[in-house]
This record gives structure tokens, C-alpha cells and sequence, in this order.
């Protein structure tokens, strides 16, 4: 069987390069011939360009496709869908009525994560070429747990990470400080001004246990204001904000951590559920999570999954205290770091999460 997979670059994206190789990976594994379709990178003129409300060029080098090559197409979604992503799946089924198509929807809902003219961009394109979607495109693949998007079925599935790697030998922390670390590209969904707020509440107690630092990791919109919180609480000494670092420099600050942060202001996006690449990589990693949002490890009582309420309130740092001695009481870091990675590697590889998708077109083909 023959496929082909569409993407804008995404070079610059280290993190999605590789789950978009991975998934091709697992098509060719699953006995399934993929040409990789790779939109080359854009320049700020076609970015300004794609603005106006006139002008639709999401796809914009698929001319020379001969669709009838293929017996699927794999889309992963860009900036927005335009009139030329519907454009795109219409000649595929005129070419080739019989073409399964697919298109990868990677956060849902996602307005939201916009604003200005962006926004105002997608939102007037949308309302009228999404609609148009469902004559065309057979499933949605979705992270979210919606049951249908634009009228199209969807197929849920997780988020994967590399578990191949060995996990890493964790410090024991001989202070008994607990090690807070976020690795993002920092957007205002990401909430990390909640924690912010909590260690400021926690510090000006008296009723504090211990030390309890945050390291974030990362650039992004919302870092001055991270900063400006930090200064504005005097919590320097408590709050290291690294900005963007080498990746090979990463696992340093892994081995040395307690508890990995994920997305802690989703409800901000109107995001109800995620399942987060970031909350898989601090699996791999052997970390026990905290997530503001419903995620893949919801409702499976994971004693190393904390959740804190999906709202803007102040992250209760003595809660989280008392949790994470609960979590180590009978164990040392690194027997409960093995335990999570082994959890991850046994649930979240490419070949598991992606595998709804193989049954579908196995099933659409050979049944």
C-alpha cells in the first residue's frame, strides 16, 4: 500500500521533526510505502501574504501530485485550513475517488492559542472552508477526546516518546530539596506564573516543610513576565529561569530533577484534555508529572500523576509537598524513576500509540 505524507517544515521544531519520522517509521513497519511530502520553509513574505483573507496558499508546491500513486494520503495540519487545504483533498479525490485521506489535527481545540490579525485570520477562512472538510477527508487524528471534528469521525490517540534510550540514573537529593522542572516553549497556555504564585505563597509562610526550587527551561513569549513575577517576589534564589539551552545539555538538568511540570493553564486555550508530548518526554525521563489539565494518565490511579485543579488559582505548594513524600516513602528515586519508565515504554511507544491509525487503513484495505 502506498501513502503519502504531508507537512509544512518544520525544521525549526526539533521535538515535532522527530514524531513526524516516527510515524512514518511506523507506516514502513506496518508494511506501508510512504513518500514524504515536505513543504519547503517559508518566508516572512508568504507568512504576510497568508494574512489577507483573500489569499490561501497552506499547500502551496503539491501541483505535481499524481494522487493516483497512492492509496492514502497523511496530512498534518498547518497554520490554518483555507481554501487551499481544501483545494488540496478535492483534486485528490477527483484524481482518485478511491484515496483514504487523514489529516492530523496536533491540538484541538486551537484558536485560542492565537491572537490579533492571526486569529482574526483563521477564524474568518475557517468559517468558511472548514465545513467543507467532511466531503473529502475520511478521519480526523486527533489528541484531544473529541468523537468528531468539522463533521469528520475522529481517531484518538496519545502522544509517543523515543523510549529506546535508557533511562537516566536520577541523583538522590541529599538536602531532601524537591526539584521542580518545565521544558517549553513558553506560551501563555503553559501557566507556569501558577507555580510562580504558589513557591511565593509557600516562602511566606511559616509553615513551610522544606526547600522546594523550580527550574524552567526554555524562551517564549511569556518569559518577561515570568521574570518580572520572579523579581517582583524576590524569589530568585528559588526560580531559575534558563531560557533555551543546548538539548544534549538537557538530561544534566533531568538527572537532578524531582518532578517534571507539564501545561498548567490549557483551561486558558480552552483546552479540556491533552495529551502532551512534554508529559511523555518526563515519563521517558522517569519523572513524576503534574498537569493543570485531563491528560492520558488521568483515571488510572498512577500514584506518580498529580493533578491540580484546571484553573488560575496559585499551585498549593504544601499539597504537592505532602503528595511527593507520600510518593517516596518506601522507595529511592531511582527504583520509582525505573517504575515510571517502564509505565511510559509500555504505553506510550510510537508502535502502541500510533497504532489505531494502522488498524484503520489495514482495515479500510484488506478487510
Amino acid at each position: 500500500m502506498n501513502g503519502i505524507y504531508l507537512s509544512q517544515d518544520l525544521t525549526h521544531a526539533y521535538g515535532i521533526l522527530e514524531k513526524i519520522n516516527k510515524q512514518i517509521d511506523e507506516f514502513e513497519k506496518n508494511g506501508f510505502h510512504i513518500t514524504k511530502h515536505i513543504n519547503g520553509k517559508r518566508n516572512i513574505f508568504h507568512l504576510l501574504r497568508n494574512l489577507m483573507p483573500f489569499w490561501s496558499e497552506q499547500y502551496f508546491k503539491t501541483k505535481n501530485i499524481n494522487w493516483k500513486n497512492f492509496d492514502f494520503a497523511y496530512i498534518r495540519k498547518g497554520a490554518v485550513l483555507d481554501k487551499s487545504v481544501v483545494q488540496l483533498v478535492k483534486e485528490a479525490k477527483i484524481q482518485n475517488p478511491n484515496i483514504r485521506i487523514i489529516l492530523e489535527i496536533p491540538t484541538y481545540p486551537y484558536l485560542n492559542e492565537f491572537n490579533g490579525l492571526v486569529k482574526l485570520d483563521i477564524m474568518i477562512k475557517e468559517k468558511k472552508w472548514a465545513k467543507k472538510l467532511s466531503n473529502y477527508i475520511n478521519k480526523v487524528v486527533t489528541y484531544s477526546d473529541d468523537q468528531e471534528i468539522f463533521g469528520i469521525e475522529c481517531i484518538n490517540i496519545s502522544n509517543a516518546y523515543n523510549f529506546n534510550e535508557l533511562v537516566l540514573t536520577q541523583e538522590e537529593n541529599s538536602d531532601e530539596t524537591i526539584h521542580l522542572i518545565g521544558v517549553a516553549t513558553l506560551c501563555f497556555y503553559h501557566g507556569y506564573d501558577r507555580l510562580i504564585e504558589g513557591l511565593k505563597d509557600y516562602y511566606t509562610t511559616n509553615e513551610k516543610k522544606r526547600k522546594v526550587d523550580f527550574t524552567l527551561i526554555g524562551d517564549g513569549p511569556v518569559l518577561k513576565d515570568y521574570q518580572k513575577l520572579v523579581k517582583d517576589y524576590q524569589l530568585e534564589d528559588v526560580v531559575k529561569l534558563n531560557g533555551r539551552i543546548k538539548l544534549s545539555d538537557l538530561d544534566d538538568y533531568y538527572q537532578v530533577a524531582s518532578i517534571g511540570v507539564d501545561s498548567l493553564g490549557r483551561h486558558r486555550s480552552g483546552v479540556t484534555y491533552n495529551s502532551s508530548l512534554k508529559g511523555k518526554e518526563y515519563l521517558a525521563k522517569g519523572l513524576p508529572i503534574i498537569s493543570g489539565v485531563k491528560t492520558d494518565l488521568d483515571d488510572k490511579n498512577l500514584p506518580f500523576y498529580y493533578r491540580v485543579p484546571n484553573d488560575n488559582s496559585p499551585v498549593n505548594i504544601f499539597a504537592l509537598v505532602d503528595w511527593y513524600d507520600g510518593l517516596m516513602l518506601d522507595k529511592s528515586k531511582n527504583k520509582l524513576s525505573t517504575e515510571i519508565y517502564s509505565y511510559g515504554k509500555n504505553n506510550f511507544t510510537f508502535s502502541v500509540t500510533f497504532s489505531p491509525v494502522i488498524e484503520y487503513l489495514k482495515g479500510a484495505f484488506y478487510e
